[in-house]
């Protein structure tokens, strides 16, 4: 027999929730700045315990990524200070935060943006060859 669920989140509001998540902000944000959405601590939880939920909620996750990846060309892109000092400073600065946003996409998006197996394992096909005097010996 199914687990029956109270609604935590109503699907208007997991809709606007994740409309916002994949515009790039952060679901604490979303939550703690709108009164008329639940807190992100039920948030998550509805997440767990319903399946659609789970679905647009990774949906969204995956198009953030996108808009992060963005966000890393346009903070690489953008113009550094005049003074040597601070424009080295500040490409660190720069770095960090790329670095940050790059591993945290890896994390988030590891299928791709459409969060498919099957696109990720036609970009990881490939033959290697290992050789030596005596022959060959194919690994597939």
């Amino acid at each position: 027999m199914a687990k029956v669920y109270k609604i935590r989140v109503t699907k208007p509001q997991m809709e606007k929730i994740c409309e916002r998540i994949a515009e790039g902000e952060s679901l604490t944000r979303i939550c703690n700045n709108t009164k008329s959405l639940p807190s992100w601590r039920t948030v998550l939880r509805w997440v767990q315990e319903n399946d659609d939920a789970h679905t647009m909620y990774r949906k969204a996750r995956a198009l953030q990524c996108e808009v992060m990846r963005d966000q890393i060309l346009d903070l690489v892109n953008m113009a550094l200070p005049d003074d040597p000092k601070l424009a080295m400073a500040e490409v660190q600065r720069r770095r960090l935060q790329a670095d940050h946003m790059d591993k945290h996409i890896r994390q988030m998006q590891p299928l791709g943006v459409r969060d498919k197996a099957e696109d990720k394992a036609a970009e990881n096909n490939g033959q290697v060859t290992l050789s030596w005097a005596n022959g060959n010996l194919e690994i597939n």
